[in-house]
């Protein structure tokens, strides 16, 4: 790639709302599964589902390091079904036009899988504003904050840190990003002033006038 600025954007509760039902619907199709895979109870399949959470800093961590025997794939389409994902989307109404305006190159930096990326970005109508759409089975199923994750996408892409700017609501996201050198903007309602972020969006409006002290 050239020296073109380069935007890694988050997807849950940056290109979307998932607070709103995808992540309770996601939560709810994680306990079932595990549920009937591992032939347990619903609030001992839900404690599980929690426990990894905690522990790993994502449900499939947990499966991967004690449940080999399952396929990760199959759980990530499971818990997350097109039909019911696309009725629960909500997306700020200035986010197309936002990114529209941006200049460089548009990429989609998830730790859901790639399909369930992908779907999103075609149902805002915003799939054909981005250059590349990746998830965590893109990464050997590792995913943000882990540092793996993000020379991935780099490597992928041919692009150096220096590059970036990434687009996050997580804040531990955007600790390893400005480390690598990326340059960061915290994402969201609850985002502030903190020595890993240069610039707070609260919403598209907010990242609109922020993108502008970007120049490729």
């Amino acid at each position: 790639m050239s020296d073109k600025l380069v935007w890694l954007f988050d997807l849950d509760n940056t290109l979307h709302n998932a607070d709103v039902g995808i992540f309770q619907l996601i939560n709810q199709n994680m306990t079932k599964y595990l549920s009937e895979k591992l032939s347990i109870s619903w609030v001992e399949a839900s404690a599980l589902r929690e426990k990894y959470w905690n522990e790993y800093g994502a449900t499939i961590a947990g499966l991967r390091l004690h449940h080999p025997h399952i396929s990760i794939d199959e759980f990530l389409r499971f818990s997350h079904p097109e039909e019911l994902v696309n009725q629960a989307l909500v997306a700020d109404i200035n986010l197309q036009k936002t990114l529209r305006q941006i200049n460089g190159v548009r990429v989609v930096f998830s730790n859901g899988p790639s399909f369930y990326a992908s779907n999103i970005l075609r149902q805002l109508n915003i799939d054909e504003l981005f250059e590349y759409v990746f998830g965590c089975d893109d990464f050997n199923y590792f995913y943000k904050p882990d540092i793996y994750a993000y020379h991935t996408v780099c490597r992928n892409i041919n692009s150096l840190p220096e590059q970036c700017v990434m687009v996050d609501d997580n804040l531990t996201n955007l600790f390893v990003a400005k480390n690598m050198g990326m340059k960061t903007i915290w994402f969201g309602e609850n985002a502030n002033t903190n020595p890993c972020v240069d610039y707070v969006a609260h919403n598209w409006a907010d990242l609109a006038n922020v993108s502008r002290y970007f120049v490729p």
